[in-house]
């Protein structure tokens, strides 16, 4: 139930919620602003995320899940060095109880950082929809603004509760990150340009030539299948998201589908069925100490209903958008 719980919460937020990598290289690729995903990706994500973690848990109850081929046991952890242990035992309670002091810190002063980057560019998207214009409020509400305000914050905080290598080492691994993005969104809207230039568009657009509302639906299943299969093939959420939303681009001006519907649905198909040709499946494989059998139980199970039941949440959005 833990495992499954985890599985919701980690890979609906990096599909469906600002900043989660999957959401920003698509909002980007679609020119989608990323006030407007966070505020329809907060209807689609948060919901997902607690109905497959309650109907996984209704499944769990049918005897879903059997221990004994389930779960691996977990080897005992090799004994450290004794020379260290004995020093660690000896060290002073004063010396401990301010190590302590100094790497804790209370939860809602950690995630003011992230709080208050998705409250300015909540808060620039309900603007902009309510046609309040003003220098300030664009500035603001501006989503580069917003996130390097929690940049900031968060480096403020970290000096204030890490040591100065500890710091050093969070920074480089959010420069790689960085990188990460960069690089897929780059490689995402050169692939773009590419379909475009190969007439792909035009032979997707066909798909679309039937009455309005048939392509309506058509476009959200498109977008959720055509992203699912990629997910399949490729065995990676982002660079099945990536890669659909690229494929899509080129014909988002023959479509009546509002762009960010279509990205919502890219997101949830690039969710489908995470299995074993991706890294995630064998590093939760072995983190949870799961069986091969477990992890399609916990996480492939898993993230098939939570891209199922976000398909189902969007057509209901796209009704009502």
């Amino acid at each position: 139930m833990m495992g499954g719980t985890l599985t919701a919460g980690i890979l609906v937020g990096y599909v469906f919620v600002v900043p989660g990598l999957g959401t920003v290289a698509i909002a980007g690729l679609l020119n989608v602003p990323l006030g407007t995903m966070l505020i329809y990706g907060t209807l689609v994500g948060p919901p997902t995320a607690v109905l497959t973690t309650f109907i996984y848990s209704r499944v769990l109850k049918y005897g879903l899940w059997n221990e004994a081929k389930d779960e691996a046991p977990f080897k005992n952890m090799p004994e450290g060095n004794p020379a260290v242990a004995e020093e660690a035992r000896e060290e002073s309670p004063a010396e401990t109880e301010r190590q302590t002091e100094q790497k804790s810190s209370p939860l809602y002063v950690s995630l003011l950082p992230i709080l208050v980057a998705l409250l300015l560019i909540a808060f620039g998207a309900i603007a902009e929809a309510a046609g309040l214009e003003s220098p300030v409020i664009a500035f603001l509400g501006d989503p580069v603004f917003a996130l390097f305000l929690g940049l900031v914050g968060a480096y403020l905080l970290a000096w204030r509760t890490l040591s100065k290598e500890q710091v050093g080492e969070a920074m480089h691994k959010g420069f790689n990150a960085t990188g990460q993005i960069l690089l897929m969104t780059g490689i995402g809207g050169s692939l773009g340009a590419v379909i475009g230039e190969t007439g792909l568009g035009k032979i997707l657009g066909g798909f679309f030539s039937a009455e309005a509302s048939t392509s309506y639906l058509l476009a959200i299943l498109l977008a959720w299948l055509i992203a699912a299969v990629l997910h399949l093939a490729i065995g990676s959420i982002a660079v099945a998201a990536i890669t659909a939303a690229g494929i899509l681009a080129p014909i988002l001006s023959s479509l009546e589908v509002p762009t960010v519907v279509l990205g919502l649905a890219i997101g949830s198909g690039a969710l489908f069925a995470l299995q074993v040709n991706s890294n995630f499946f064998w590093m939760f494989h072995t983190l949870l100490g799961l069986t091969t059998e477990g992890t399609f139980k916990a996480l492939t199970l898993v993230t098939a209903l939570a891209s199922i039941i976000s398909l189902l949440l969007i057509l209901a959005l796209s009704l009502v958008v």
